[in-house]
């Protein structure tokens, strides 16, 4: 039987930043089987569906951008799993079976399965914790080499670097009027179309957003948040575009919290960021000491070390990570007018 993957509604491009993917010859089979797809496309919208394992394996290889989580059933894991542990696009795994203590022992195998779940409640749950924690936690690093004086010297990411620092200084700066307002929720509603989850608050959004409220709306993961730190992390330069409205307002109420902090009596801001980074990742940082850093993105920390650590400590059986313990020491009154930061507590 030739194969016909289901897949979310938006079934062109992922937007976001985690593939969601079931693999089962028999899924079509099961009972429930559209309740699932709905509970699963409620916690992630790209969900993808595989009945053939060579399609299914050759899917995982062709994505890049995004962490997938792999959802398989008990029975074909010894199948799929040999074959997959080792690529870099798989984060997490979860086994969905009907005798628990069968599978066990996979658990002394893989690193990266997170369960074994006989309870479809129990594994979404499992599943949205998940995608909570790697929606955090994800973060995209670009450096440069101070060095690199002229430009015909700049190495590609160095010149990379500073193409996007120039392109986040001119979409902040961007008009921000009634259309560029259409345009973002025309572009959020034909993506999530299906996913009635998303589409609530994008109606919301449509209906009741003011640009002071932007903080909220970024803080609370609903699509804003989920689109446009993917769009960040990727250099997604037409996704921006078209939440230049969102992202103009975003970056003017930082700015307004900003520089409450630069008036107060505070002179050095000491935050914290604590992540579970890949092995590779943290390798590279360690070789672009005393270069400059950029994250492609909006930087989340905290100025309790406790809490920031405990994000940094959180179990994981993976052997390929490292735990990280980001410490951002910012002297208020000497810092470039350019660089934002801000507290958002308040």
């Amino acid at each position: 039987m030739k194969e016909k993957p289901s897949v979310s509604a938006n079934d062109g491009e992922n937007k976001e930043s985690i593939t969601l993917i079931w693999f089962d010859p028999n899924i079509g089979s099961r009972e429930n089987t559209e309740i699932t797809k709905q509970q699963l496309h409620s916690i992630n919208d790209y969900v993808i569906f595989h009945i053939d394992l060579e399609r299914c394996i050759k899917f995982i290889q062709t994505t890049n951008k995004e962490k997938i989580f792999l959802i398989t059933s008990g029975s074909k894991a010894s199948q799929i799993l040999p074959r997959i542990c080792s690529f870099h696009q798989i984060d997490s795994i979860f086994i969905f079976c009907m005798k628990k203590e069968r599978y066990e022992y996979l658990l002394n195998e893989y690193c990266n399965i997170i369960g074994i779940y006989i309870n479809l409640d129990d594994l979404c749950k499992s599943i949205k914790e998940q995608t909570d924690l790697v929606n955090k936690q994800i973060q995209t690093f670009s450096f440069f080499d101070q060095h690199e004086k002229s430009i015909k010297d700049l190495s590609k990411e160095s010149a990379q670097f500073l193409w996007f620092q120039v392109f986040n200084y001119v979409i902040f700066r961007l008009p921000r009027d009634q259309q560029a307002k259409e345009q973002m929720i025309q572009m959020c509603k034909e993506y999530y179309r299906g996913n009635t989850k998303e589409m609530k608050l994008i109606q919301e959004f449509e209906q009741n957003y003011r640009a002071e409220d932007a903080i909220r709306w970024y803080s609370k993961q609903s699509f804003v948040y989920k689109l446009i730190n993917k769009a960040l992390r990727t250099e997604d330069v037409d996704l921006l575009y078209k939440f230049r409205f969102f992202i103009g307002d975003l970056s003017g109420s930082l700015q307004c919290q900003h520089e409450k902090i630069v008036k107060s009596e505070e002179k050095i801001l000491n935050v914290y960021r604590g992540v579970i980074l890949d092995r590779e990742e943290f390798d590279k940082l360690k070789e672009n000491q005393e270069k400059l850093i950029s994250t492609n993105g909006y930087l989340s920390t905290s100025r309790d070390r406790s809490l920031a650590l405990s994000f940094a400590l959180k179990p994981t059986k993976r052997i390929d990570v490292i735990s990280a313990l980001f410490h951002i020491r910012c002297h208020i009154k000497q810092i470039d007018k350019n660089i934002i930061f801000a507290d958002i507590n308040e």
